[in-house]
């Protein structure tokens, strides 16, 4: 063990190389992870604005699923009042043209 240290001690360059070398496996091991969970976070939005759709199609007063979506893509949150106000909106807009 001791001539192991000594070898790293008078070597740094083999020691920037090992380090390098178990850097670049965790950043591709990373890579990979995040390739996957962003996969996965494609699958689970699309779920979301699926979940939505059906509970605008079941709420009452006619929602549209729409801007339930809409407003999850800006990022609000798609409260009652946010969701009809936004359809007021394109109602008074398309009244306007």
């Amino acid at each position: 063990m001791q001539q192991f240290i000594t070898t790293l001690r008078e070597q740094p360059v083999v020691s920037l190389g090992a380090l390098a070398a178990t850097l670049a496996l965790l950043c591709i091991t990373l890579l990979g992870r995040i390739e996957r969970l962003k996969d996965r976070l494609h699958i689970a939005q699309a779920a979301a604005e699926d979940a939505a759709r059906a509970a605008a199609l079941a709420a009452p007063g006619g929602i549209d699923p729409d801007v339930v979506l809409e407003l999850l893509r800006t990022g609000e949150r798609p409260t009652l009042d946010a969701v009809y106000a936004t359809m007021q909106s394109r109602t008074a807009g398309g009244l306007r043209r």
